[in-house]
């Protein structure tokens, strides 16, 4: 019995043995590879030929690839990085009507028209818009009036800071909020609704109801009632600014063309680096939107700019 086991492992051995004996080593290795492993001398994509030699590609199709990761990346960076680009482009439309302060808003006191571009705008709204810089002025006090409809803070990558008006903790009796710097631990007084922004920028937008079809009731709530101002001038604020935007031309919508990596870049040098998670710094990093005082950090990248400084060969380890 034992014999006849044995016997039949030789013979099966031996088949096997044979078959694998009479396959033929691919060229240039001493057993057959399969074929869904190797890579050929040439594949065709839609970039062009790619060419390797024994498996290395050429320097013209590692060219071709790193153009292509750089395209790849430029369209996610751009799909996103909207939301930095869009609170970009309003704050660079309220500079344009000449909102630089914190007291100072543009106010649509005759509703918004079709002259201003805004995304979003409907026409039977008072909007207030303002800016808060937390960076130049600190901390910063909004006193929001009773009776004022949904209002919003929103960092500078569009999220949600704080929500005032009938949204928010004051529920649309008024009240002051305090919006914090990014990495504040100084003292904070008593008496505010407090929030701290990842960002510096911070775009504000308020609404009020209009009552009789009329914008009138609403103008005076905000003329007579909203204040924002540093908290370092809270004995004595100064006088708030509404700059009518109804009927006037400005742009609030980010470019289409290269200048939306600009708008980006703008954010970016500006803000903390903690205010976007790794991943997308990452990926903006990647075709060269940096803060400019990490550029010791990006091994040969140079600042965001038109052609990429990046080789075929990878930066050597620091």
């Amino acid at each position: 019995m034992r014999f006849g086991i044995f016997f039949g492992w030789v013979i099966s051995a031996s088949l096997t043995a044979v078959g694998v004996a009479a396959e033929e080593p691919t060229p240039g290795f001493n057993n057959k590879i399969p074929e869904n492993i190797m890579t050929p001398n040439e594949v065709e994509t839609r970039l062009g030929t790619m060419r390797f030699n024994d498996g290395m590609p050429t320097e013209e199709t590692s060219r071709l690839v790193y153009d292509n990761l750089d395209f790849m990346r430029g369209v996610e960076t751009f799909l996103n990085g909207i939301p930095a680009a869009s609170v970009e482009a309003i704050r660079l439309g309220n500079v344009e009507m000449g909102v630089t302060q914190a007291h100072q808003a543009i106010i649509m006191d005759n509703f918004m028209d079709a002259n201003p571009l805004f995304l979003t705008g409907n026409t039977g709204t008072v909007y207030v818009s303002s800016f808060l810089d937390l960076k130049r002025d600190g901390p910063t006090v909004m006193e929001i009036p009773s009776g004022m409809g949904p209002g919003t803070v929103n960092d500078a990558y569009f999220r949600f800071v704080v929500d005032m008006g009938g949204p928010g903790p004051d529920k649309g009796k008024g009240g002051k909020y305090l919006i914090l710097p990014p990495g504040y631990d100084g003292d904070v007084p008593e008496g505010y609704f407090v929030s701290t922004s990842p960002s510096y920028a911070n775009w504000v937008i308020l609404r009020g109801l209009i009552k009789d079809g009329k914008p009138d009731a609403a103008n005076k709530m905000f003329t007579d009632g909203l204040k924002i101002y540093p908290l370092s001038q809270a004995d004595n604020p100064p006088e708030m600014e509404f700059i009518s935007g109804s009927t006037k031309v400005f742009n609030t919508i980010h470019a289409n063309t290269y200048e939306f990596y600009e708008e980006l870049h703008t954010v970016i040098d500006r803000e903390p680096v903690d205010f976007l998670d790794p991943e997308l710094r990452g990926l903006f990093a990647s075709i060269g939107i940096i803060k400019a005082n990490l550029l010791h950090r990006t091994h040969g990248w140079r600042p965001f700019c038109r052609t990429p400084s990046r080789s075929a060969t990878p930066p050597p380890a620091r």
